[in-house]
């Protein structure tokens, strides 16, 4: 007696082997473009990383720059140049003992 038996099993397993083959190679491409756009991000990042701290170099002269313009002997020139005067005894408007104690107490 002949069984006749199919091929059917193998086809099976051969279409669900290839699949696994696809899925596989599939998944290697998608993480080396993946692998490769991360390397992207870093460089882009280190490259930022640089131009800020360039940024903040610049920032540190400027405020070097400005609290020695403000620090010293430039500053009345500045303002002589306008016709400002510099008022060693400034007078102020007088305020009242009453209105005095009561601005003390509210605080």
């Amino acid at each position: 007696m002949t069984f006749i038996q199919s091929n059917h099993h193998k086809n099976s397993l051969t279409v669900a082997v290839l699949c696994l083959m696809v899925a596989l190679f599939t998944a290697t491409i998608g993480l080396i473009v993946i692998y490769n756009k991360v390397v992207d991000l870093n460089h882009a990042i280190a490259a930022d990383k640089v131009k800020l701290d360039s940024i903040g170099a610049e920032s540190t002269k400027l405020q070097n720059r400005i609290v020695a313009l403000s620090g010293g002997g430039e500053i009345t020139n500045i303002a002589g140049e306008d016709g400002l005067v510099l008022d060693n005894q400034p007078e102020y408007f007088p305020v009242p003992a009453a209105a005095a104690k009561q601005a003390v107490a509210v605080r």
